[in-house]
């Protein structure tokens, strides 16, 4: 996969979802309040719709994956052309999505030529981590791949 593919999905409209949140409350009801005055909040991370968007999302970036991937080879062609979705790609993965299921294709055919996609793109965690320090003094000093995401203020 290209380095910008994810930044050709999220400019195609296709971002994750964001969990649902709500005014943390005492017993009687009175939002609490943090530190700095502002109102705490909750994330409903289990909250049904947000679920069933967030697999759909997982879905369709797998989808796309597999086009990307697939795109130079001449022996695989897809009826379904994004040119024909140039301002959304969420329909057109979801097309290419049924396809695949008119195909014949079952979710683990989905997950296995992924995870080899992944494989070959060298996207797999222990990938980032071995050729972390290639590309980052911070890697190279013991932290991790992801230590200005995980200690973001």
């Amino acid at each position: 996969l290209p380095l910008g593919f994810q930044r050709r999905l999220r400019a195609q409209g296709l971002r994750p979802p964001v969990a649902p949140t709500r005014v943390a409350r005492d017993p009687q009801g009175r939002p609490l309040r943090q530190a700095n005055g502002q109102a705490a909040v909750l994330i409903d991370a289990q909250d049904p719709d947000y679920l069933q968007s967030y697999e759909l999302y997982h879905q369709r970036v797998a989808v796309l994956s597999i086009v990307e991937a697939l795109r130079h080879d001449p022996e695989v062609e897809f009826e379904t052309r994004a040119a024909d979705y140039p301002d959304d790609w969420q329909p057109y993965a979801d097309q290419v999505y049924a396809e695949l299921e008119a195909a014949g294709w079952t979710a683990g055919d989905l997950v296995w030529l992924c995870t080899h996609i992944c494989q070959l793109s060298n996207l797999l965690e222990a990938h980032i981590e071995e050729t972390a320090a290639d590309f980052s003094s911070a890697a190279g000093a013991g932290l991790s791949p992801h230590a200005s995401r995980d200690h973001a203020p």
